[in-house]
């Protein structure tokens, strides 16, 4: 494989951006994905129900400053505003009565006044769980500021973190998909599907990234790959990664 500027590698939104970001300043690149598509956790199936899909995400979130909300709109997909009220809650295969979805939004109003008004010190438990704990209906309000709001459990949630998140309104869905309009996004960029990166060398000069189909050499790397892969160290650095990066070296980029 040849030698580029910069090597990036994941071919989710970040990674297809940094790529046209690189392509109009002029650098040579190689953008390289372990999967056989692209768009990374964006994903829209029509093999499963027989209509668009998604199988990751699936909002337009913060529509107002959201970068895909006028590529959809150019697009002319097909928008549909959701006010992130409950439409329909379920305990196990029986519909909610009105008095439990009162309780639900009861204690979901109340984990979030906890959440304001909490001043996290250094010497604090700053997992969401202390806070649950001390709100109504834990168990629900655990399963919605965890699972479906954060993918993780409360006890792996930063309180911190929880109250840096942005307002996230307005919000949207889309008919033909947000993996579609990401995939529609990156379709002019070359990218090497399934090109899975074993090994990041930068002990410098540049960097060398091992693949199964070959080395490339580049001045800088940018890994947009998933937190979950190098938690799970599926990408080996040499050398190790320190345990912070604050600044990034000369050499390494990291986005997520």
């Amino acid at each position: 494989m040849e030698d580029v500027d910069v090597v990036i590698i994941g071919a989710g939104s970040a990674g297809l951006s940094a790529a046209k970001t690189l392509r109009a300043a002029g650098f040579s690149f190689k953008l390289l994905e372990a999967m056989n598509r692209i768009g990374g956790r964006a994903w829209t199936s029509d093999q499963h129900f027989g209509v668009p899909f998604d199988i990751g995400c699936a909002w337009l979130h913060a529509a107002d400053r959201n970068p895909y909300f006028p590529e959809a709109k150019a697009a002319a997909w097909t928008l549909h505003h959701h006010d992130m009220n409950v439409d329909h809650l379920y305990y196990r295969e029986r519909k909610a009565s009105e008095a439990e979805e009162a309780a639900m939004k009861v204690a979901d109003a109340r984990l979030f006044e906890l959440v304001a008004a909490h001043q996290v010190r250094e010497s604090d438990d700053d997992r969401l769980s202390a806070l649950l704990a001390k709100g109504h209906a834990p168990r629900a309000a655990a399963t919605f500021a965890g699972p479906m709001d954060f993918g993780a459990d409360e006890d792996e949630i930063s309180i911190r973190d929880f109250q840096a998140a942005a307002d996230l309104d307005p919000n949207y869905f889309t008919r033909e998909g947000f993996g579609t309009l990401v995939a529609r996004f990156g379709a002019d960029v070359p990218v090497e599907l399934s090109t899975p990166v074993r090994k990041i060398v930068w002990d410098g000069p540049g960097v060398a990234c091992v693949t199964d189909r070959g080395t490339i050499r580049a001045k800088a790397v940018i890994v947009t790959a998933s937190p979950a892969v190098l938690a799970f160290e599926e990408i080996a650095f040499s050398p190790a990664l320190p345990m912070r990066i604050s600044p990034p070296s000369s050499t390494c980029r990291w986005a997520c």
